[in-house]
C-alpha cells in the first residue's frame, strides 16, 4: 500500500512532491484540494485556542469525513441485514444445483438469485462502494499531507530555514545530501549540482526518516546545526502527540527510533482490534453458513484486521490514526446499528426496501421513456409457460452448426434413432397427407 500510494507521485523528485502522478487525476486532485483546504483550516482553529498539533487536526477531520460517509455506512449495513435475510433462499439456489459446474447450472444459479435480490428490492452490489471509497480517499489523504508544510505556515517556514542552510551548503555537502533524496539534490552528469524546486524540498524533509535526519545533521556544524536543529524541533511540536512523530511510519517510531516513539504500536493494534470487532459484531445478525461462503467470511476475518495493521505499520502515522479512528468508528457505528435492528421489523424494512426499489425502476422508465403499460404487462409474462413451436426431424437436420472450419449441416447417425424417424417421416411425406393452405390432398408415389 505504501509503495502505491508513494508511486502514484510518480518517481525522482516527483515523487517527493504532492502533485504528479495520481495526485494529479482530475477526482483525486479536487479531492486533495478539499482536504488540504480542510486539514489547515483546522489547524487554524486548534491554533487560535493555543493548542496547534497537526495530529489532532487528522483526528477532527477523520470525525468530519465519517459524518460526511454517515449515509453511506449506515446503507451498507441496512444491505449487510437485509442479505442475511435472505440468505436461506440463496442457499436453497445453491443447494438445487449442488454439485453442478456447468454452464447452464451456473447461469440458472446467477439468474436466480438475481430474481431473489431483485424480489426484495435489493442490489447485489449494495455493501461493496463503502469498500470502494475507501482507497480514493487513502491516495487523496496521503496527497493532502504531503502537502501540509506547504499549507501550515508554521511547518512552511521551519523547512524553509533549514532549506536556506541545505542550499548555502558546499557541494560536496550537495552531492552526500543527493544520496539521502533526489527531491532535495542531484547530481548531473556533467557532475554539477541541481538543486530541487523549493516546494519539492519542503514535502521531502517532511517525509524524510531519521536515517535521512542524521545524515543531514552529520554534515553540518556550529551556527548552521544550530538553526537546523532549532527549526527541526519547531516542527516537532507540532507534529507531535504522546511522542507520536506522525510524519514517520509507526515501524520506523517502534523498531528504530524507539523511546518514547515505541508507542506509536497502539496504531496498528487499535486499527487490527477494531476491524476485528467491526467484523464479529457484522455476525451478529446471521451470515451465510454455505461452506463456501463460510470459508470466505473466516478469511475476511483473519485477513482485514492483519491488513489494517500492515496499512498502519508502513504508511506515515498521520494515514495510521486516519485509519485506527476509521475502524474504530466503525465499531460504534456497528453496536448502534446491532441495537437498532434488533427493534426492527425485518417485514416492515423488506416491504418498504420493495417500494423504494419499485420507484426507483418507475423512474428509470420514465426517463427512458417506456410506458408502464408495456412495461408491467411484459412482467407479467411467464417465459417458463413459452412453449416454442416442435422442430421437426428434417427441420433439426437442417439446422447450420458453427464449427472452427465453418458452418455444416447437422449429420444424424444412421443406426440412431433419430435417424429412424427421420426415415419415417420422409416416407409419411412422400406417401401421406400435406397441407396446402385449408386443403388436403393425398400424395400417390408414381
Amino acid at each position: 500500500m505504501l509503495n502505491f500510494l508513494i508511486a502514484c507521485g510518480g518517481s525522482g523528485a516527483a515523487a517527493a512532491s504532492a502533485t504528479g502522478g495520481c495526485y494529479d487525476w482530475p477526482v483525486i486532485k479536487q479531492i486533495i484540494m478539499v482536504f488540504g483546504w480542510a486539514i489547515e483550516y483546522i489547524y487554524k482553529f486548534f491554533e487560535l485556542i493555543g493548542i496547534p498539533n497537526i495530529a489532532l487536526c487528522i483526528i477532527i477531520f477523520t470525525i468530519v469525513v465519517k459524518f460526511i460517509l454517515l449515509p453511506l455506512t449506515i446503507r451498507q449495513q441496512r444491505f449487510t441485514k437485509l442479505n442475511a435475510y435472505v440468505q436461506p433462499e440463496i442457499r436453497a439456489i445453491q443447494a438445487k444445483y449442488k454439485g453442478r459446474t456447468d454452464a447452464p447450472a451456473q447461469q440458472a444459479i446467477q439468474a436466480e438469485t438475481k430474481e431473489v435480490y431483485a424480489k426484495y428490492g435489493i442490489s447485489q452490489m449494495g455493501g461493496c462502494l463503502q469498500s470502494f471509497i475507501q482507497l480514493p480517499i487513502m491516495i487523496a489523504l496521503y496527497g493532502a499531507i504531503r502537502q501540509m508544510p506547504l499549507l501550515i505556515d508554521t511547518l512552511k517556514n521551519s523547512f524553509i530555514n533549514i532549506i536556506n542552510v541545505l542550499n548555502g551548503s558546499t557541494d560536496a555537502v550537495k552531492t552526500a545530501l543527493a544520496q539521502v533524496s533526489p527531491g532535495l539534490f542531484s547530481v548531473a552528469e556533467d557532475g554539477s549540482i541541481i538543486t530541487a524546486a523549493q516546494d519539492v524540498q519542503i514535502t521531502t524533509l517532511y517525509s524524510l526518516p531519521k536515517a535521512g535526519w542524521d545524515t543531514i545533521l552529520s554534515n553540518f556544524s556550529g551556527n548552521d546545526l544550530a538553526t537546523i536543529t532549532a527549526n527541526v524541533e519547531n516542527v516537532k511540536a507540532v507534529n507531535t502527540i504522546a511522542g507520536i512523530d506522525i510524519s514517520q511510519s509507526c515501524w520506523n517510531l517502534i523498531f528504530v527510533i524507539g523511546g518514547v516513539g515505541i508507542l506509536a504500536i497502539i496504531i496498528p493494534l487499535l486499527a487490527g482490534v477494531a476491524q476485528w470487532l467491526s467484523f464479529k459484531l457484522s455476525q451478529v445478525a446471521g451470515a451465510p453458513d454455505a461452506p463456501g461462503a463460510a470459508m470466505s467470511g473466516k478469511m475476511m476475518g483473519l485477513v482485514m484486521p492483519l491488513f489494517s495493521v500492515y496499512i498502519c505499520l508502513t504508511l506515515p502515522a498521520s494515514l495510521g490514526i486516519y485509519w485506527a479512528i476509521s475502524s474504530v468508528f466503525q465499531v460504534i457505528l456497528q453496536i448502534l446499528v446491532n441495537k437498532h435492528y434488533r427493534k426492527v421489523d425485518m417485514e416492515a424494512l423488506i416491504k418498504k426496501n420493495q417500494e423504494r426499489a419499485a420507484a426507483k425502476a418507475a423512474r428509470k422508465r420514465n426517463k427512458k421513456g417506456e410506458s408502464s403499460t408495456s412495461v408491467a404487462a411484459a412482467a407479467r409474462t411467464d417465459t417458463k409457460n413459452i412453449v416454442p413451436p416442435p422442430m421437426t426431424i428434417s427441420e433439426i437436420a437442417n439446422i447450420d452448426v458453427e464449427t472452427g472450419e465453418g458452418k455444416k449441416k447437422i449429420e444424424l447417425n444412421p443406426t440412431s434413432l433419430a435417424a429412424k424417424a427421420a426415415m419415417v417421416q420422409q416416407y409419411n411425406e412422400e406417401h401421406g397427407e400435406e397441407q396446402t393452405g385449408t386443403v388436403a390432398r393425398k400424395k400417390y408415389k408414381k
